[in-house]
């Protein structure tokens, strides 16, 4: 496997390029699993391709750059267990020169080949300040007095989970849409004290899965509208550009395909994902059978000779997860 030495690749210690890593860190593999890089090895090649999918990501590496690939037959056979037993059959990579001599879309003009999200990675468990679910809720939703207010019809839901996580609740003032507003004892903002956020800080992003549940879970319920019951969609909006790249990892490092668009009237980044996960009491979403999505690919380039950098791992597989998305790739 070679990608390009650019490519960002999540670690213990959060993003690096490609370039800087080394014998020993820990990387991920196409499981979510952390495995220990034994491999390093740097070199130009003249024969690099940028692989697209449907999902506008994109990853580049040369021409051993394999993907664990998914054909139609392979999808069928997947949706025929529905989790009666368990489906062990391994994806079979497939060369990205290989894919090249292939076409991409059938007869009826559909996409044939797909890779898999990953499962949600294993980070391990972090020490924070303040639990994951009052942190997403408190940072997205606290008003300029430094209060908070519920969204419709779920202020008995919000003020029980704050006060099971060891919070009591102090009421405020009565807003026009008829919820009040309410501040905690102890008050988040004292526990972060002299370090308020202006981001979602890297620990709280390197928590282990379930703190990462909890994380999304305050932030969708702390603003109104996040999620469509009918199309079974949640939607996450903001000005902020490094708030929304944020959010979307958090989404796709729980094994979560996400969609993130910018819309150059209103100035926002708009991040929509359909989840498997339960992030929402409202939500009723089918079950996870094999995997929460997938990824189909629309499109292969060739790119111009760059540095490219061979990577082995631990992982039986010898598969990596890289850049956004964590596209899973060996």
């Amino acid at each position: 496997m070679a990608i390009l030495a650019t490519e960002k690749v999540l670690t213990l210690d959060y993003w690096k390029p490609a370039y800087k890593l080394k014998v020993g860190d820990y990387v991920f593999d196409r499981n979510g699993q952390p495995v220990q890089v034994k491999l390093i090895q740097e070199y130009r090649s003249n024969s690099c391709y940028e692989v697209m999918f449907d999902d506008h990501l994109h990853l580049s590496g040369d021409d051993r750059l394999q993907l664990p690939t998914e054909n139609k037959k392979y999808r069928d056979r997947t949706f025929e267990y529905k989790q009666v037993r368990e489906f062990t059959k391994p994806l079979k990579p497939i060369l990205v020169v290989q894919l090249l001599e292939l076409s991409l879309k059938n007869k009826r003009n559909r996409l044939i080949y797909s890779v898999p999200t990953t499962k949600p990675l294993a980070l391990p468990h972090q020490d924070l300040p303040v639990p994951p679910f009052i942190f997403g809720f408190w940072f997205f939703n606290r008003l300029t007095n430094h209060n908070m207010v519920p969204i419709p019809n779920t202020n008995d839901f919000i003020h029980e989970k704050f006060k099971d996580l060891g919070y009591k609740i102090k009421p405020g003032w009565i807003r026009l849409n008829r919820e009040r507003e309410f501040n905690t004892i102890p008050s988040i903002r004292s526990q972060l004290i002299p370090n308020i956020p202006t981001r979602i800080p890297t620990n709280y992003l390197l928590a282990s899965p379930e703190q990462r549940k909890e994380l999304l879970s305050g932030i969708l319920y702390a603003k109104p509208k996040q999620y469509n019951k009918k199309k079974d969609r949640f939607r996450f909006t903001t000005l902020n550009r490094t708030l929304a790249f944020q959010v979307q990892y958090l989404v796709d490092s729980l094994g979560i395909r996400s969609t993130i668009l910018f819309h150059g009237r209103d100035k926002n980044y708009t991040i929509t994902f359909r989840s498997r996960i339960k992030l929402m009491e409202e939500q009723d979403s089918p079950p996870i059978r094999v995997h929460q999505s997938r990824r189909y690919i629309t499109k292969i380039s060739p790119l111009p000779p760059q540095l490219c950098v061979h990577i082995e791992t631990t992982a039986p597989d010898n598969t990596i997860l890289v850049g956004e998305g964590f596209i899973a790739c060996r």
